[in-house]
């Protein structure tokens, strides 16, 4: 394929056509549009637009608008082409005199074919030149990527692309056509130059931007907030936004009294260390308070100096400490004393001349309202008191401070709560002794703020022994934290007890969980016991009369005692080791005492009794045979 693009200016021609027109007929229309994309619809920009018959040509804008003005009234079409898209010839539009006429276009991307590359095959959309005077040539290659033969087609506008080695041709699929395009530096405008060569085929086209540099290209900056801000003293802070050609070699800031400040007109230069970061700060000093400055980031490339083209403007200030407070570390209700900490964090500017807390019932205590107290000592860090004299029961609010001569500054409010904390009292389990004797126990797990200063057990027939009723008090030694017990032996023996342990506090008194002692539990706790395989048992007297093995299994099972009801029919090992102890377990008779393993011999289930004359252990009948039971039940 072929385009061939022309202008026709005829003088003479023009003149006669004028001449045979009416005035209406000789004003100027135009047209205008959007280039979308057909699939999507979004606004397509950097499309080349040419218009036929005219051959005027234009690029769309960001959102993909273009407009052809001043045009002569009659028939025209619109070729639109972009890189990666079909080329679009439109349908005629029809140009009256003074009118605009609309001419929107969807176009349609193409599968990639045409490829413009560099030696490597990677894609490229862009030529830069630099700014060198002896930099006037690059290279770059055409490539089909596609399955059929391309035809393409380079066209382009700038005067000073003087030459590209060639300028149409065919490719075959997978052919690459290297190109030289070659610029004239002289006929390029001063700074940064840019153009764009349309690359056209029958399978899609691109676009190349061309760039080059015509003398020094200022840097381009801009001034970010003052930080750090304090009486005579700051951090100008800036930006570089592109680096300029050739790149800057010096970076700073400019300040004075007055806007835009400029290295001509500076207090004094501010230079910063050249890096690779874009972003760079200064330390300024020497400033006075009050006074109002302005400040603008500067770079300087080929000896001219660029500026932002925004300022920032800023007045030095005394600057008030940063502090914060700790939560309370340790308190003593019952002594009304409690340990305050803080931290200075930054000094101030000047540095504070007060530190210390203030507290108070009211949330925000303040230190011209509410209680203050002074702590010495300069610089940043930590720093604490202790303070005496808080009224048990009440909920104080803490800050530490710091003050200079710009005001007063707090920390985060704390809690300090005076509530009285109780001990935490707890009843244990009874211990039973021979003649009746039984030890209570109890325990302190805390001994609460203000510490308790009596504890011990009452207890009694009734529901809910206590300090103010009718129970009988009995005082334990000691008040720390712990376990503690009491003896008593003169309980009677058929009686029922509620017990629980007490703690007196100078705020009150906190009793243990009640625990109860019945007659049946002093029977159960004076029944035998002996060891076995490492276990503690507990032997239950003979039940009745001898009896068959399967009656004495149920029971066994059936029996509750003690508040117990897992009473069992020993093993034969455990009947064993009660044979062995029988003397300190008492009550046995010489003769057999059933257990619970048994044997099957044909069919018929046999179970193993133990001789208590002899110790003999064998088998009998468990359906026909008798035998003693003695229930034991595992203790710990």
């Amino acid at each position: 394929m072929k385009k061939t693009i022309f202008l026709v200016l005829c003088t003479m021609a023009v003149a006669i056509w004028h001449g045979c027109k009416s005035e209406e007929e000789t004003l100027s229309g135009s047209i205008y549009g959007v280039v979308t994309d057909k699939a999507t619809g979004e606004p397509i920009s950097a499309a080349g637009v040419e218009l036929s018959p005219s051959g005027y040509h234009t690029v769309t804008g960001t959102e993909g608008q273009f407009e052809f003005r001043e045009l002569t009234p009659g028939s025209y079409t619109l070729l639109v082409t972009k890189t990666g898209y079909l080329d679009y010839l439109s349908r005629a539009i029809e140009v009256a005199p003074s009118q605009a006429a609309k001419g929107d276009v969807q176009i349609e991307q193409l599968p990639p074919a045409l490829k413009v590359v560099d030696d490597n095959r990677q894609e490229i959309s862009e030529l830069d030149y630099g700014s060198a005077e002896a930099d006037v040539a690059r290279s770059f290659n055409i490539f089909n990527d596609g399955a059929e033969t391309l035809e393409w087609q380079i066209t382009k506008t700038a005067d000073w692309i003087t030459e590209i080695s060639k300028e149409e041709g065919v490719l075959k699929p997978g052919a690459t056509q290297s190109l030289v395009m070659i610029i004239d530096r002289t006929l390029l405008k001063e700074g940064v130059n840019s153009t764009t060569v349309h690359i056209l085929s029958n399978n899609g086209s691109k676009q190349l931007t061309v760039k080059a540099v015509n003398g020094p290209v200022s840097a381009t900056l801009n001034t970010l907030a003052v930080t750090n801000l304090k009486t005579t003293s700051a951090i100008f802070n800036g930006e570089i936004l592109t680096e300029g050609s050739p790149s800057y070699s010096e970076r700073g800031f400019v300040y004075s009294l007055s806007t835009m400040p400029t290295l001509e007109t500076t207090i004094r230069k501010i230079t910063s260390l050249v890096t690779k970061e874009n972003k760079y700060s200064a330390n300024v000093s020497g400033l006075q308070k009050g006074q109002t400055y302005y400040v603008r980031a500067y770079a300087i490339n080929s000896g001219k100096a660029a500026y932002s083209t925004n300022e920032i403007s800023f007045t030095p200030d005394a600057v008030l400490p940063v502090v914060s407070t700790y939560e309370i570390k340790e308190k003593r209700i019952g002594d009304g004393m409690a340990s305050f900490g803080g931290n200075i964090m930054d000094a101030g500017d000047p540095s504070y001349t007060e530190r210390g807390f203030v507290y108070g019932t009211m949330h925000n205590p303040m230190v011209d309202s509410d209680t203050k107290v002074a702590v010495s000592g300069p610089g940043i860090g930590e720093y604490s008191t202790n303070i005496t004299g808080l009224s048990m029961g009440v909920i104080y609010y803490v800050r530490a401070y710091a003050t200079n001569e710009k005001g007063t500054s707090y920390g985060e409010e704390v809690i300090l709560d005076m509530t009285p904390v109780m001990p935490e009292v707890l009843t244990g389990e009874f211990e039973f002794k021979s003649g009746g004797t039984v030890i209570f126990n109890g325990s302190i797990t805390n001994i609460g703020d203000p510490a308790y200063t009596e504890r011990g057990f009452v207890y009694g027939t009734m529901l809910v022994p206590a300090l103010d009723n009718s129970a009988t008090k009995v005082v334990a030694e000691g008040t720390i934290a712990g376990a503690f017990n009491a003896e008593i032996s003169n309980l009677a023996e058929d009686g029922t007890y509620n017990v629980r342990a007490y703690a007196i506090t100078p705020v009150g008194i906190v009793y243990g969980e009640i625990k109860t002692i019945d007659s049946e539990m002093r029977q159960y706790y004076a029944l035998p016991t002996f060891m076995h395989d490492g276990h503690v048992y507990r032997v239950y007297p003979e039940l009745g009369s001898s009896m068959k093995w399967s009656q004495a299994r149920d029971a066994c099972e059936n029996l509750t005692f003690g508040g117990y009801n897992d009473w069992i029919l020993p093993t034969k090992e455990i009947l064993n080791s009660m044979y062995i102890a029988k003397n300190s377990i008492g009550g046995f008779r010489d003769s057999r005492y059933w257990s619970s393993t048994t044997r099957s011999v044909n069919n018929i289930l046999y179970a193993w009794y133990q001789n208590f004359h002899d110790g003999v252990q064998a088998y009998s009948s468990s359906g026909y045979d008798q035998a003693w039971v003695r229930p034991v039940r595992l203790e710990e």
